[in-house]
């Protein structure tokens, strides 16, 4: 166990120290769990063999749990779909942004950059994130968006409150607008819907997640968009201004 445990662990420093995209790193990391799962099913039929029924249950979930993920893992990352049965999209409907979101660790500095906004709920399309990945990833590739060298500096491959460079909010009717993205002008593709009662005065649509580095060690955190409004308070101010 313990020299499987040296493996992961080497090939985990191995993969942190290569630069390459989140796509193919998590990839790589997928395939690397492989490895103690297989430890686990050898620990599952030891223990069959030894009548040891009470621990071969705890085992046996332990590996049902593992192999569950390794096929969600695969199957958004090798054939970029969802399945129906993951239940992590659960956790990322109903627990708070914060949860999963560390940006969010020094909230007085967005509160400043952004003092007179809100963030308007979308209602995303169901793989709107793939979209999303594969678009970012490209302007990334087209140097559209600068991305910090985590080689060299902690914190998060693309800065907070990073602006997505195109997309657009397209109005169905007074209280209905579509949330549009894409690589560039010419391709937007909807990935959401708005409902809103007052009209929308958009300030931008944010990028927030992906990878970072903390204590030396690199994560990935999803993909997702924050899309900020004025609130009607300061839309009124500014058309009393104007006056």
């Amino acid at each position: 166990m313990t020299l499987l445990l040296d493996i992961i662990n080497g090939l985990n420093k191995f993969l942190g120290f290569l630069d390459i995209s989140p796509k193919y790193s998590n990839r790589a990391y997928t395939l690397l769990s492989i490895l103690p799962t297989i430890y686990i099913l050898r620990i599952v039929y030891g223990l069959w063999v030894n009548q040891n029924y009470l621990q071969l249950v705890i085992y046996s979930l332990v590996f049902i749990g593992l192999v569950y993920f390794i096929i969600l893992n695969f199957f958004y990352y090798f054939l970029d779909k969802n399945l129906k049965g993951d239940i992590t999209q659960f956790f990322v409907k109903y627990l708070p942004d914060d949860a999963f979101n560390i940006q969010n660790e020094h909230p007085k500095k967005e509160k400043k950059v952004f003092k007179q906004a809100k963030e308007i709920p979308v209602e995303f399309t169901e793989d709107y994130q793939l979209k999303l990945v594969e678009n970012i990833q490209a302007l990334i590739d087209g140097k559209e968006l600068n991305i910090r060298d985590l080689t060299k500096e902690e914190g998060f491959l693309l800065d907070e409150n990073t602006l997505y460079p195109y997309y657009y909010v397209k109005q169905l009717t007074p209280e209905t607008y579509q949330l549009q993205i894409g690589r560039n002008y010419r391709e937007l593709e909807t990935i959401g819907t708005i409902h809103q009662n007052e009209p929308l005065k958009p300030i931008g649509l944010f990028i927030v997640g992906g990878d970072f580095v903390k204590d030396g060690v690199r994560y990935h955190e999803p993909y997702r968009l924050k899309f900020l409004a004025k609130t009607e308070e300061t839309a009124t101010r500014t058309r009393r201004s104007k006056k």
